[in-house]
């Protein structure tokens, strides 16, 4: 069973000192943010920029997890379940629903899907016309891979770049280093979730940048979304004024809420809503539910999402000469938004 003895660590030594293999613009330190980053914009927390509004298709493709029967169960030092180590024991589905972010409000982005040929393949997202022709296939954005390998808070979250399913991958920790396997020069590496702060906003990423804490003090969105072994143990703090980084990891964030293999849940139940969370405000469960299959040595298996984001320019209906342009302007417009606002607001809510 997996040991809880660890709980009593610091925060600090549970996530390692904020910094990784490479150093971020800040070090790790409080920066403020921009003048157009320092308000939260109108009431409807509307997503425009400079740029103009903001719009991008995701699917959320929810990973199912198959450990090899002959090899022993990956675990850190703490004995929590890590995730596979090889693409083949990776499991997701082929054929995902795709949904429209366009300035705050989520969508069901008809004709469009998230496709793969087959388990090890790298997947996109594709527009069909009404007959099932394919039209053309969506620029990517950012692409990432999101597991929660414990109900402890000694190991909540463990992220990468890239879909998990397609490439073999090592565990990049404080305690322990990749650990090549024969023939791969190139591994999927998973690392702890970090945040950059910046002026009371938490922006998530994947690349052990910044702080293994959320800045500022009561967010609205902690338990929700980020659990509380992410609070920041600094005091006295700013009050937290937003969740943001990459969309990608946020939205798997909020993936966790949905029923198991039903991801889509949280966007249909519209619980991500003009840059709010408005889903529940109690931690979700953060594993499969336990059955055949779903259990190593007693211990419930991880769950994890692949999280895909695209351009939102359609290559069908945009003038060839405009469609590189285009792509800029709609890639630019994310992430100058993310940049100086955030993907969730903090909201008032009774539990603070």
């Amino acid at each position: 069973m997996t040991s809880y003895s660890h709980h009593s660590r610091s925060t600090t030594s549970l996530h390692g000192d904020g910094h990784g293999d490479r150093h971020h613009r800040s070090s790790g330190r409080e920066s403020k943010g921009s003048k157009s980053g320092s308000k939260r914009g109108n009431t409807s927390h509307a997503s425009q920029t400079q740029l103009g509004p903001v719009s991008f298709l995701f699917a959320v493709n929810e990973f199912t997890f198959r450990y090899a029967e002959n090899s022993p169960t990956p675990r850190d030092q703490w004995n929590n379940i890590l995730p596979p180590a090889t693409a083949a024991e990776y499991g997701s589905s082929d054929n995902v629903p795709v949904y429209r972010y366009t300035d705050g409000s989520i969508t069901l982005a008809e004709g469009y899907h998230w496709w793969r040929s087959g388990p090890g393949q790298p997947g996109g997202i594709y527009r069909y016309d009404a007959w099932n022709n394919l039209m053309g296939q969506a620029m990517d954005y950012t692409v990432h891979s999101i597991v929660s390998c414990s109900e402890s808070p000694c190991l909540p979250f463990l992220v990468t770049e890239g879909d998990a399913s397609i490439s073999n991958s090592c565990t990049h920790l404080t305690s322990c280093h990749c650990q090549e396997l024969p023939g791969e020069n190139e591994l999927i590496r998973w690392r702890l979730l970090h945040f950059d702060h910046i002026d009371g906003v938490s922006r998530a990423n994947a690349l052990y940048f910044g702080h293994p804490y959320v800045a500022g003090r009561k967010p609205s969105w902690m338990p929700a979304l980020v659990p509380k072994a992410f609070e920041n143990p600094r005091g006295p703090q700013i009050q937290s004024r937003g969740l943001s980084g990459d969309v990608s990891i946020v939205i798997g964030l909020m993936a966790f809420h949905s029923d198991p293999g039903n991801p889509q849940q949280v966007f249909e139940n519209g619980w991500w809503w003009q840059n709010t969370w408005a889903g529940p405000r109690t931690r979700p469960a953060y594993h499969t539910t336990p059955g055949a299959n779903q259990t190593r040595g007693g211990d419930p298996i991880p769950r994890g999402f692949l999280v895909h984001v695209c351009v939102d320019v359609d290559s069908a209906t945009t003038p060839p000469e405009n469609l590189s342009m285009e792509r800029v302007r709609h890639s630019d417009a994310i992430s100058q938004y993310a940049a100086e606002n955030a993907w969730i607001w903090d909201t008032v809510s009774s539990n603070h």
